[in-house]
């Protein structure tokens, strides 16, 4: 019986994992790979490099944060992705902490169970915790 739950689990398991890197991590990384590839590195330094304007880069950041649908796990390539290609550390936090917490669909979802009240704090309490420790990095 023990041996059938545990194989039971372990099929699961190897079931979401399958579904889960083939919707949202190869994507992810597929994402990251375009931006490094077709977006000019001198364009991601000017805009997001620490010489950038902090207000500007944090904002355009967070701002692009909002319309990447990602998970937690699906927006480390894309951050470390434009990281590597010169974004500031601010910049790279800033889309690990915004895109997940606070990105389109998941402010719809929220929305629809847990009312407007609740996005709007959810939108506030990750925008200022984000540019907090941005600017702090």
């Amino acid at each position: 019986m023990i041996k059938e739950l545990l194989m039971a689990g372990l099929l699961a398991l190897e079931d979401y994992i399958a579904k889960h890197v083939i919707t949202c991590l190869i994507p992810a990384f597929l994402l990251a790979g375009a931006m490094v590839t077709f977006i000019d590195k001198t364009v991601i330094i000017k805009y997001l490099g620490s010489q950038a304007n902090r207000l500007r880069s944090f904002s355009l950041a967070s701002v692009s944060s909002f319309l990447l649908a990602a998970c937690s796990c699906t927006v480390i390539p894309v951050a470390s992705g434009l990281y590597y290609t010169g974004a500031s550390i601010g910049v790279a936090f800033i889309i690990l902490w915004v895109a997940p917490a606070a990105n389109i669909l998941a402010l719809i979802y929220t929305g629809a169970i847990l009312g407007t009240k609740m996005v709007l704090s959810r939108i506030i309490s990750a925008l200022l915790m984000a540019f907090i420790v941005g600017l702090v990095m």
